[in-house]
């Protein structure tokens, strides 16, 4: 009888395992801790780590591109100190080797001993599409589309128009 009982233990462990080895490995999940990740280093001013999920082709109808990008990083860690990104759970959209993930967001910091919004409000968060593709050093963001930024909204519009 203990026979039994500890055969059916350790096959209820090893499906355990295997279960929760395949949610961990689901694309939807690798993609959203490949995400965190990169916000947790963008709120640390670790510029590169930021950038480790932006493609190096990337281009967008807004003409911006990898270097664009890594450069609003750099300067917005330049204008404020003690940057912190508020996010909504990022919904997540997987076909094949391609996915796209709809974020919320509110960025918020200090300048001048003043803390508050940077970029959107709670009443007001901004939000993008974010395209993903996997490629062989993992998953990576090739394209941004509809982003709204309460505070940028117009010159997003005259890059859309002008490309």
């Amino acid at each position: 009888m203990d026979r039994k009982l500890g055969i059916a233990v350790a096959v209820a462990i090893l499906i355990g395992c295997g279960l929760w080895l395949r949610t961990y490995f689901a694309p939807e999940n690798v993609i959203k801790r490949t995400f965190l990740s990169a916000v947790a280093s963008f709120e640390n001013e670790e510029i590169l780590g930021a950038t480790t999920i932006i493609d190096r082709s990337y281009r967008d109808e807004y003409g911006q591109s990898y270097e664009s990008l890594a450069g609003y990083m750099r300067v917005l860690h330049e204008t404020y100190d003690g940057l912190e990104m508020t996010l909504e759970p990022p919904l997540i959209q997987v076909q094949g080797d391609q996915a796209r993930m709809k974020i919320q967001f509110v960025l918020w910091g200090s300048a001048e001993g003043q803390r508050g919004f940077i970029l959107g409000s709670v009443q007001a968060p901004c939000s993008a599409f974010l395209e993903w593709k996997k490629q062989t050093q993992g998953w990576r963001i090739v394209s941004t589309i509809e982003p709204r930024i309460p505070e940028l909204q117009d010159r997003i519009d005259r890059m859309r128009q002008s490309n």
